[in-house]
């Protein structure tokens, strides 16, 4: 007689009280969703300043992106803003020094101290225009009694009279040298006649 092979498969009773076999699948399952916890993305942080508070000329402490894995922080004050609204992470924004990074905090607020206008210009405020001319002014017209040289100022104006508040007489002109001017002659025979040489050609005639 020829043995036949035993029938190695397991009853319904080995299936019944038997151990369940071990699901592979939901291990495997388990396996990813385990490796997927571990790379899930970080939580936001609710406790970054919003859009309202990031503006230009605000003091902030950003994190850069070199120090993301350490978290340190760079305090500086905003140039420029680089997102247009909320960020989980942090509104980026560019720092007066050139530094770009995601706000984690506010600053200290920053309180710059401009100095009063010096301008001379038409164009400037009254009350700068009336500062300026109060000093040129005050300047211009000093007492004389208070300056220093004293001998170049008259104690008392000079008399005047009535002769003072009229203007001057024209001068006379230069007198010309009369060029007719007449010469005198002696009578030749009595040597006492003398005029000019009609009159002493009438005497000759006359008297001698």
């Amino acid at each position: 007689m020829l043995n036949r092979p035993r029938n190695r498969q397991p009853r319904r009773g080995d299936h019944q009280t038997g151990s369940p076999r071990p699901n592979n699948r939901g291990g495997g399952g388990g396996a990813r969703g385990g490796r997927s916890s571990q790379h899930s993305a970080p939580r936001p942080n609710g406790n970054v300043p919003g859009i309202h508070q990031v503006i230009p000329g605000a003091s902030v402490w950003i994190v850069l992106k070199e120090d993301q894995p350490t978290g340190d922080q760079t305090h500086g004050i905003i140039a420029r803003v680089l997102t247009r609204g909320n960020h989980p992470r942090g509104i980026k924004v560019k720092l007066r020094d050139g530094q770009v990074g995601r706000v984690q905090r506010m600053g200290a607020p920053v309180t710059e101290t401009a100095a009063p206008p010096q301008s001379t210009d038409r164009n400037a405020p009254p009350s700068t225009m009336n500062a300026t001319n109060t000093t040129r002014f005050t300047h211009r017209y000093t007492d004389v009694r208070y300056e220093d040289n004293d001998d170049d100022y008259a104690s008392e104006p000079p008399p005047r009279s009535l002769a003072d508040y009229f203007p001057d007489a024209p001068e006379p002109p230069a007198t010309q040298p009369n060029n007719n001017t007449t010469v005198t002659a002696t009578c030749p025979i009595c040597e006492a006649f003398e005029g000019d040489e009609i009159a002493v050609s009438h005497h000759v005639e006359r008297e001698h």
